[in-house]
């Protein structure tokens, strides 16, 4: 792998982070109006999202795509989106209370992971050869 392109998908694994980070505001002020601006086809579309758009567009390689930790980002991703679609549908269905307690319970759990699976993506970058 060309160390350039090494560097690229560093950084935009950490603009991915930081995106995803945002999310939280997003679902927050979501459930605070009534009924949420959000829609729900959209936050559950994790192949819309910039980092989604990477990660399914043609920047990545087949041999980058096969890898482990490809694999796992790209699970924990799709599952962040699922749950962030439900905390937004529990918004709008009027169930505030049920919304926050995922945003703050398993939403946030499930970001953790995400984060966590997205820097040992960027360490391996960083160590490979």
């Amino acid at each position: 792998m060309e160390n350039q392109d090494r560097v690229d998908k560093v950084t935009d694994i950490e603009e991915a982070i930081g995106n995803h980070a945002r999310w939280m505001s997003l679902l927050r002020d979501a459930i605070l109006q009534a009924p949420p601006t959000v829609d729900v086809t959209e936050v559950q579309a994790e192949e819309q999202c910039e980092f989604g758009k990477w990660l399914h567009g043609s920047r990545l390689s087949g041999e980058d795509r096969a890898s482990a930790v490809y694999q796992e980002v790209n699970r924990l991703h799709a599952d962040f989106h699922k749950l962030a679609a439900q905390v937004v549908e529990l918004a709008a269905s009027g169930k505030p209370r049920d919304a926050y307690d995922l945003l703050y319970g398993e939403y946030i759990t499930m970001s953790g992971r995400l984060a966590i699976a997205m820097r040992a993506w960027q360490d391996k970058l960083k160590d490979t050869p």
